[in-house]
């Protein structure tokens, strides 16, 4: 399932890249921030202590952002050190965080709000699961009925933690009721899912807004994006993993391509936080091409955090303890397991207590 992690991080820079050129960006939002809180709940543990668990959430997460947001600071004050007035919006709207966050603060508010809505889970776990979905109803209620987008701009974005609580429990409620069942035809029916999300958007379903409070049609478009999220994973999960395994025997690069994919995903943090700052440079040595400037940014940055996974300052930079994953020393070597969610899993930036 790291696979379709990787999906989830690209398609975040993907729409930043693209910006209002991105023709078909309704049929990226219906699903693309729904399915990172989906895969959390997906891959959740429960029972796990209140306070140790947040501590661990906090260091992985928001230890990370603080330090990134210091790095954001910086290159604001480089770039635009001229301009007092704009300098001073930037700052302001950087560290205050939420929905009005401008680049290169762009997704920090993603990590703010998977930090908050994680911490609500494992708070809400000492009562019934009705009481959790309550509260994400409740959330989702406030996003609908106050206007002007104000559960995005609570300080972190934190009123957002309430409607994404939502997805955090749809995905966690998936894999331990409904995916069991189905035994059978996974892929089938995880395309006719993805594919009824795309009619339904091509029908003219309003897409999430989700970063200015914005959850489209009042509770159909979740549905149909936690919908979309679980026929993303049957696929992956099925379809995805077989292939990823066929080309491990065929190739003998079992272990080289477990090493990628997990190491990738241990970067995740670093995209979200530095791919708004690698678009704002890119563009300002001429790049216009978008397609390049998507390629550039998630390249730079997933390079950029490969090298901190390799430092000592891979915790407070990346949420992850340093490790390095020296791929030249497993050529010719296979697998002892599947190289996707068979292998015992190392949790991502996004979703991890160890943090």
């Amino acid at each position: 399932m790291d696979a379709l992690r990787l999906v989830s991080i690209a398609a975040v820079v993907l729409g930043h890249a693209y910006l209002a050129d991105l023709t078909f960006s309704r049929y990226l939002e219906i699903w693309r921030m729904p399915l990172f809180f989906f895969l959390t709940g997906y891959f959740w543990t429960r029972g796990r202590p209140f306070a140790r668990d947040a501590r661990g959430r906090f260091k992985a997460l928001m230890v990370p952002y603080l330090v990134w947001a210091v790095v954001m600071s910086a290159a604001a004050l480089a770039w635009f050190g001229d301009d007092p007035e704009l300098l001073q919006r930037l700052m302001a709207s950087g560290w205050y965080g939420g929905a009005d966050q401008e680049p290169p603060w762009w997704a920090f508010w993603f990590i703010s709000v998977l930090f908050f809505a994680t911490v609500l889970r494992r708070f809400l776990e000492r009562f019934p699961t009705a009481v959790a979905w309550g509260v994400g109803l409740a959330g989702l209620a406030w996003a609908h009925l106050v206007p002007e987008s104000a559960i995005a701009r609570t300080p972190l974005g934190i009123g957002l933690a309430l409607p994404c609580l939502l997805f955090i429990l749809s995905g966690e409620a998936f894999r331990r009721r409904v995916q069991p069942r189905i035994r059978r035809h996974r892929t089938l029916l995880g395309l006719a899912l993805v594919g009824l999300g795309l009619a339904a958007v091509a029908l003219g379903l309003e897409p999430h807004n989700i970063k200015f409070g914005g959850f489209g049609t009042p509770l159909l478009t979740p549905l149909v994006g936690v919908l979309m999220s679980a026929g993303m994973v049957l696929v992956f999960g099925a379809a995805v993993e077989r292939i990823l395994r066929e080309f491990a025997r065929r190739t003998g690069s079992g272990q080289a391509l477990r090493r990628v994919i997990t190491a990738l995903v241990r970067t995740g943090t670093v995209v979200v936080l530095l791919h708004g700052w690698v678009l704002m440079w890119v563009m300002r040595q001429g790049v216009e091409d978008n397609l390049l400037k998507f390629v550039l940014a998630l390249g730079i940055s997933w390079l950029v955090g490969l090298a901190l996974l390799a430092t000592p300052l891979s915790k407070p930079l990346t949420g992850a303890r340093r490790r390095w994953f020296p791929l030249h020393r497993l050529r010719g070597e296979e697998p002892p397991h599947p190289p996707t969610s068979a292998l015992p899993r190392v949790e991502p930036a996004q979703e991890r207590n160890r943090p």
